[in-house]
Parts: structure tokens; sequence; C-alpha cells
């Protein structure tokens, strides 16, 4: 009986949990579609392409999608059992709120490793993986733009002329390169030879060039140096930043945990640099518990539903949601000021809302009918109450 039981309590929530993922993960998206198609426009990106850099964003978003669609499957799945009476059936046959959480349990696990390796290990290496993909997409756009025995596009007060292109070798014969970043001293350089390249880990695109001379004016005095090698960091036109976060720096968001904790410690446990660092640590690891933790709480807050009436279940999963993660930030803003110990701030949210997860549970199954959780937050479901239902067609 147990096993059956929860056999069919684990598929009531998985169906509700990943028509949750796929919408939230649709509307999220759609929130950073603007960006992307500034990226997608400015450096002429292809489909194959735009799909790897969607899928590189998606562990961010994820981050958010998993918890909420593991809370919102399990208060949609009983909330259902709820409607179709079978609530009161299971009830009848002696089966209580505790037996049931085996099952919820489960699924929590599941979601909660699936948003741990997400934050831990797909997170950096998607941050790290977009840059790459952005610095490679502007070298090819470079190499599009310079085209023989024209003066080259694109690159901010910097010109390039080349006399010639070696088509299997990509190596530039008869360089001329006006450089007219610094106004005060613009710089010329001709070279016999060059060649572009991109160097992924600085996150710089790298004009080397071979056997030339570079004039400088200064003043009322002209400069000559002769060189055998010479490199030009080229310029970047935007999209230089994806929805806020740099594409010229890898940062803490690139960054795995051991290489956070190495950083906090290079630049100081109590510098700014460090308490940034350690803040990054501990919320990649206090968010896949605080999934666990909601999705869990889903089970007490599904219960204040009665058949045949509005459920309360989804916008009360709603607020603590967002509650939760005000919470967060908070903790945040208060770890960032230095007057409470990061780890202490960090992890406060997850206790506060596990000893109100606990304290649900331990009431919904000494009062299964009661409505202690809707009395709380009486005003809020007051307004959500007064909201229009669907109208009803009318019979002709």
């Amino acid at each position: 009986m147990p096993i059956l039981l929860y056999t069919y309590l684990a598929t009531e929530i998985l169906a509700p949990f990943f028509a949750s993922l796929i919408i939230l993960n649709g509307v999220l998206f759609l929130g950073r579609l603007i960006p992307l198609l500034d990226v997608i426009f400015k450096l002429g990106i292809g489909f194959a392409d735009f799909v790897r850099l969607c899928a590189y964003i998606a562990p961010k978003l994820m981050l958010f999608s998993i918890p909420m669609a593991s809370m919102m499957g399990v208060i949609v799945a009983f909330t259902k059992l709820i409607n179709d009476n079978e609530m009161m059936a299971l009830k009848a046959s002696g089966i209580g709120l505790y037996r049931m959480l085996p099952p919820v349990m489960l699924v929590a696990l599941c979601t909660t490793l699936l948003t741990l390796y997400s934050s831990t290990h797909m997170i950096p290496k998607g941050k790290v993986a977009t840059k790459q993909l952005f610095f490679q997409l502007a070298k090819e756009k470079i190499d599009k733009g310079i085209q023989p025995n024209q003066f080259s596009e694109g690159l901010k007060n910097v010109v390039v002329y080349v006399d010639h292109i070696d088509p299997d070798t990509n190596v530039w014969q008869g360089v001329y390169v006006s450089d007219l970043r610094h106004k005060d001293t613009p710089i010329t350089v001709m070279a016999r030879s060059g060649f572009l390249s991109a160097r992924m880990r600085e996150m710089q695109i790298i004009l080397t060039l071979t056997d030339g001379s570079m004039h400088r004016d200064i003043d009322d005095l002209t400069q000559t140096i002769r060189f055998n090698r010479y490199t030009l960091n080229l310029p970047i036109e935007p999209p230089t930043s994806l929805d806020g976060d740099s594409l010229t720096q890898v940062g803490k968001s690139g960054m795995t945990q051991d290489e956070l904790l190495e950083a906090a410690e290079k630049h100081g446990m109590d510098s700014p640099e460090g308490i940034g660092m350690l803040i990054e640590y501990h919320q990649r690891l206090a968010l896949p518990i605080g999934c666990f933790i909601l999705t869990i709480l889903g089970l007490p807050l599904a219960m204040q539903s009665k058949p045949g009436s509005r459920s309360i279940g989804v916008p009360l999963g709603l607020l603590f949601f967002v509650l939760y993660y005000v919470l967060l930030t908070a903790a945040k803003t208060v770890s960032e000021s230095g007057k409470i110990p990061i780890e202490q701030a960090m992890w406060l949210p997850n206790v506060v809302f596990a000893a109100l997860t606990i304290y649900f549970i331990r009431r919904s199954a000494q009062e299964y009918s009661s409505n202690f959780i809707e009395k709380m937050f009486e005003p809020v479901l007051a307004i959500f109450e007064r909201l229009p239902l669907p109208a009803k067609r009318k019979k002709k």
C-alpha cells in the first residue's frame, strides 16, 4: 500500500511540476529576450549560436524556476486531490498528513539536488561559456569586417587597412593601423604581417603585428619605434553586457565554489571584495536548501483548500515564495554592511522558513480542516477573493 500510494502521489506532483517549470522558464526567458535580441542583431548570431546562448543562460533561470515549480507542483497536486474528494477517501482510510510526506520529500530532494547542481556547476560554466561565445563571435565579426584593400568598419577609434589576406592561414599582409583612442597621442602602426586572436581567459581580442614600425606624435615631436612583434588590444563595440552581466569580465558569477573561497582569502575576508565572494558562496548553497523547504511548505498550504471553493493554495504559495526571496535579498544587504556575520545572515531565511514549515505541518496534521493559515493572511486573501471568476456562458 505505501509504495502504491507514494507512486501515485509522486506522479500527481510531477505532472504540474513539469508544466509549471516550462511556463516559468518561458516567462523568465521572455524577460531576457530584449538584451538577447541586442546581441543577436549586433553580432549577427545564427540560429545554432542562438540556441547555445539560450542553453548557457538557462541554468540561471532554473535557479528561480525550479524552486517555484516544485512548490507549485505540490500545491496543485494536493489541491486537485482535495477538489476530487480523493483526500477525503485517504482520510477515511486512516492515511494522515505525515504518511503523505515521503513522496513530497522525495520530489523535494530531487529538485534540491538539481538546483544545487545548477547553482554550483552549471551557472559558473554557463557564465564562462557565454563570455567565450561572445568573444568568439566578436572575433569572427572583426575577421569578416576586415577585407583586403578596404578600411575596416565596426572598430571604434581604430582603423585597419590590409593589402592581402591569406585564405588558408588568415594571416594579413601589409597591415596599416591608425589608433585614435588617445586623442592627444594618436598612433600609426605599419607592419609586414599580422593576425587576429582571442584570449579567452583574459577576454581580450588581440591583433599581433610582426616586422613593422610604430609612429607617435608627442607635442611637436615625432617618435618612431621599430619592432619585430607588437600586440594591440582591439576595442569591442557594444553589447558588452547581457541583462546587466558584464561580458568582458568573468567575475564571481563565473567562479567555482573553491575559487570563490580562494578569492575571498586573497582579498581578505573582511574586505568588500571578500564579502561579495562569501555572499555568492553561501547563496549558492542556501538557495537549494530553500527549494527543499519551499517544496515541503507547499503541502500544508495546499491543505487550506476546501472542496468546491476557490483554491487559496496557489496565491499563498506565491506569497511565501516572494517573501522568501525578499528575506534573502535583505540578508544579502545586511551581509554587505558587515553588521551580522555572513553565514548567519545568509542562512537566516532558511531557518525562519524551516520553522514555519514545521509549525504549519504540525497544525495541518492536528487540525486537518482548519484554516489557521488563511486567518493569518486574511487581508491578502481578501483581495484575491475579490478577483472576478471566469464568466460563464449564458444558455440561449
